[in-house]
């Protein structure tokens, strides 16, 4: 009896191993929204290889991310204020991990806040700079709207300057790209 027994728990460790071993990604998933009429197949590959919807790839924006429910849409529109000179350069705002969006939950809960929405920000690759003036087009926010901006670095969310919050926009000084987060804050 004893012999069965384990030969019948050798083999299933012989069977489950392979998975167990075998490492464990979230979905990813792109759908195409009922209005899109692309046309261009390559735009929704560019789409899926950026974990976007076609129209927040079209629209250089996120409107929803990992463990956020109600998120803010985020996008940006380019004419980025580099070193105090007016350019018509546009700052790509992408999708957040799943991993940053808990720790910027947990970072808002500290505040008495709540989160927004996490993107990643990257300028041009070429642009070097000390601040970057960035308007964030944010449907849904109002004037006076108590909003803050935070970049996750080395473990820690440093605040950006926030010098405008108006209806629809934050516009933000940026001294790098990287993860950011927009948290709402009570006055």
């Amino acid at each position: 009896m004893k012999k069965l027994i384990a030969l019948t728990l050798l083999g299933t460790m012989a069977f489950s191993m392979p998975v167990m071993a075998q490492d464990y990604e979230p979905p990813v998933a792109v759908y195409l929204e009922d209005s899109s009429n692309v046309g261009d197949p390559a735009i929704t590959v560019a789409a899926i290889e950026e974990d976007k919807l076609v129209g927040e790839y079209m629209n250089n924006a996120v409107t929803g991310t990992w463990l956020l429910e109600d998120v803010v849409p985020v996008a940006q529109g380019g004419d980025v204020i580099v070193d105090g000179v007016q350019t018509d350069l546009t700052f790509s705002v992408l999708k957040a991990d799943a991993d940053h969006s808990g720790v910027a939950q947990k970072f808002a809960e500290t505040l008495g806040g709540k989160v927004l929405n996490v993107v990643t920000v990257k300028n041009p690759v070429t642009l070097s700079f000390n601040v970057a003036n960035v308007n964030f087009y944010t449907p849904g926010i109002t004037a006076g709207q108590n909003v803050k901006v935070y970049k996750y670095n080395k473990g820690e969310w440093v605040e950006f300057n926030v010098t405008e919050v108006r209806e629809d926009h934050v516009v933000v000084d940026m001294t790098s790209g990287g993860v950011i987060a927009f948290i709402e804050v009570a006055q």
